[in-house]
């Protein structure tokens, strides 16, 4: 990590910026798919929860990414790698552990993933129940007998 090109440190700061928005979206964004409710105390709740998980998950992902990028890097340039490829594969390697981590955490707490909210149906975009009666009685003797006990 001698070396001062700066676009090489521009990479690896991107390191840090990666890991840190990828654990504060698993931290936050299960909060968007929230429904907000005004008249209730729990929407406020549910920020301040999320908003928590979120800078924890800002944290902890600035930290592994910064780990895991270095740790690649470095295992790579001493195995012969140069430092331009070594901080290219870092990255990669970076933002696939970034990308399973994260899956790993959303199936652990699954709290963090809510199911997303749906509007409320109402009964003008609902379609009327069928009427049986309305056809015209069968040809089939058992289901027109059928027919004629609960239509007639």
């Amino acid at each position: 990590m001698k070396n001062r090109n700066p676009f090489l440190w521009a990479v690896r700061i991107s390191w840090a910026l990666l890991g840190a928005a990828w654990g504060a979206w698993v931290g936050f964004g299960g909060y968007l798919g929230l429904p907000y409710n005004a008249d209730s105390f729990a929407s406020v709740f549910a920020l301040a929860f999320f908003s928590f998980f979120a800078w924890v998950g800002l944290l902890v992902g600035m930290a592994s990414g910064v780990l895991i990028g270095g740790l690649v890097e470095v295992l790579l340039s001493r195995f012969g790698a140069g430092i331009p490829a070594a901080v290219v594969m870092a990255t990669l390697v970076n933002a696939l552990v970034c990308w399973q981590v994260a899956e790993l955490v959303r199936e652990k707490f699954p709290g963090l993933r809510p199911p997303i909210a749906r509007p409320p149906v109402s009964s003008t975009t609902t379609k009327p129940a069928e009427n049986p009666c309305a056809r015209l009685p069968l040809d089939d003797v058992k289901e027109r007998a059928l027919w004629d006990s609960e239509c007639r």
